[in-house]
């Protein structure tokens, strides 16, 4: 569960990115002894200080995102490759005191069967995170903040999966080697920033490797992979992005059928 949450939320996260500042060429920094002239790496800052302007000024323009979510989760992709496929939709809205997140698969797909109905939903109203599972009829709630200091969608996340554009990036740049892939000719072809887990990194016993692209028409990412120590591999994908357009509060606000079991985790006492 807490795994899943983490993959999920981290969706919206990148979709805000706010600064790279640890990244820099990919032949600098990969391979830190190979000979690079002083040109080479200067023209590749400034392309990769570009990328970074433009994300920073579309994250503070998002106020609200609707897009069509695919998440492919492959299990031990060298001996069993079990693969999971779940489709959805993402919402997201931030309003003057308040952001709401909703989350919803509505399909399944094992290996390579057809895909079945199995809606699953996940809510977030700045104090409460909800799991809603139809095919198991629960709904599991658990506090994340108190009833009168609701946290922002971005800052629940950020602590809850520190990530890039929500970490220090200083210390990000302790935890990761991150570079961006060549500079892509064509203006429809998404840019590719790499970031690879240091030796010492306290994602270490997580993760080996994170990749996301970058669409240069609305500078949001739009896929995002990671592969974990185990060899596992993630694949997130969003689609047909609608950006700052209306999404009505009902949206946020599902209806609970009265027969479904209800967890709730309260917030932990510190």
């Amino acid at each position: 569960m807490k795994k899943q949450i983490k993959w999920i939320v981290c969706l919206v996260m990148l979709t805000a990115c706010r600064s790279f500042s640890a990244l820099c060429p990919a032949d600098c920094c990969t391979d830190p002894d190979k000979p690079q002239t002083q040109s080479v790496c200067s023209s590749a800052s400034a392309a990769v200080e570009q990328i970074l302007d433009r994300m920073h000024k579309s994250a503070q323009s998002l106020i609200s995102l609707q897009a069509d979510l695919e998440y492919l989760f492959i299990q031990d992709p060298e001996l069993l490759e079990a693969r999971t496929t779940r489709k959805g939709t993402l919402y997201y809205s931030k309003g003057a005191d308040k952001s709401n997140l909703r989350i919803s698969f509505q399909t399944v797909q094992q290996d390579q069967e057809e895909p079945q109905a199995r809606p699953e939903h996940y809510l977030f109203d700045g104090i409460w995170l909800t799991k809603i599972d139809n095919a198991l009829e629960t709904v599991d709630l658990y506090q994340k903040a108190p009833t009168d200091k609701p946290v922002g969608v971005f800052d629940f996340i950020s602590h809850n999966f520190p990530m890039v554009g929500f970490t220090d990036p200083k210390k990000l740049e302790t935890e990761f080697v991150i570079s961006v892939s060549d500079v892509p000719a064509e203006p429809n072809q998404p840019q590719h920033l790499i970031l690879k887990v240091r030796p010492d990194s306290i994602y270490k016993d997580d993760y080996t490797k994170i990749e996301v692209w970058v669409n240069q028409k609305n500078w949001l990412p739009q896929r995002l992979t990671a592969v974990s120590v185990q060899g596992d591999f993630y694949d997130l994908k969003w689609l047909h992005l609608r950006i700052n357009k209306q999404i009505p509060q009902e949206i946020f606000n599902l209806e609970i059928p009265a027969h479904f079991r209800k967890n709730t985790h309260p917030l932990e006492q510190k």
